[in-house]
């Protein structure tokens, strides 16, 4: 009967531990997924910026070969810079993401963690930015 008894307490034992175990892991899991859908968010704006940064360079290359304001020309270089540096934000994010598959789950949490943290300034650079950009070309692409 102790046996018995004592094989219980194991068996239940080992199934809490492998509970936590799941549990940790499928917290891992989500984070690593939110973080993947962030960068899947942006990188479907990737094309979004790309046009809007050759629609404004022809906008800008057609104002700079007539008599223009270069206050509209300065505007749409600087909008054109802002687009760049959204894509080389997320170029860069790119480059340096690993997935944490090798690091313990403690080490995981966190990387994902600050990762989560750092796609979301990159998908928020990448909105205001294109929005500018938007409302820039919007007003003087009709002009």
């Amino acid at each position: 009967m102790k046996n018995w008894f004592l094989y219980l307490v194991v068996v239940l034992a080992l199934s809490a531990c492998n509970d936590g175990a799941n549990e940790a892991q499928q917290k891992q899991e989500t984070l690593e997924t939110e973080v993947m859908d962030l960068h899947d968010e942006a990188m479907a704006d990737m094309g979004k910026i790309y046009r809007l940064r050759r629609n404004l360079t022809s906008l800008r290359d057609t104002l700079q070969a007539q008599p223009a304001d270069t206050a509209t020309i300065r505007l749409l270089t600087q909008r054109i810079q802002d687009l760049e540096k959204a894509d080389e934000a997320m170029m860069e994010w790119m480059r340096q993401y690993k997935a944490p598959d090798t690091l313990a789950h403690e080490q995981a949490m966190l990387y994902l963690n600050t990762e989560h943290r750092k796609m979301e300034r990159v998908k928020s650079l990448m909105d205001s930015t294109i929005t500018n950009a938007q409302e820039t070309y919007a007003t003087y692409g009709k002009k």
